[in-house]
């Protein structure tokens, strides 16, 4: 099948120091946590308060767009989320 038709992947590493985004073993991003600082509010590094997850699915095309021209009904398939804390 096509790379859309495939379970991929992914991972976030983020710790004090950094964060790491990985795509099918393969380092997508990584970005030093000690110069972030909020650019909208408060000059501070909001990745290091607390935090909430969620998983959506975007529609609107290929990153955004138009969302009426996204035929339903779609899939969302996750075969499982893993989070891990380090104490």
């Amino acid at each position: 099948g096509t790379w859309k038709d495939r379970f991929h992947v992914w991972v976030l590493e983020w710790d004090e120091e950094k964060m790491s985004i990985w795509l099918d073993g393969q380092l997508l991003n990584s970005q030093p946590l000690k110069h972030v600082k909020n650019q909208d509010g408060p000059a501070i590094n909001p990745f290091l308060g607390p935090q909430a997850f969620r998983l959506n699915m975007a529609i609107g095309g290929m990153q955004g767009g138009d969302p009426s021209k996204t035929e339903f009904p779609q899939r969302y398939e996750v075969d499982y989320v893993r989070i891990y804390q380090k104490e």
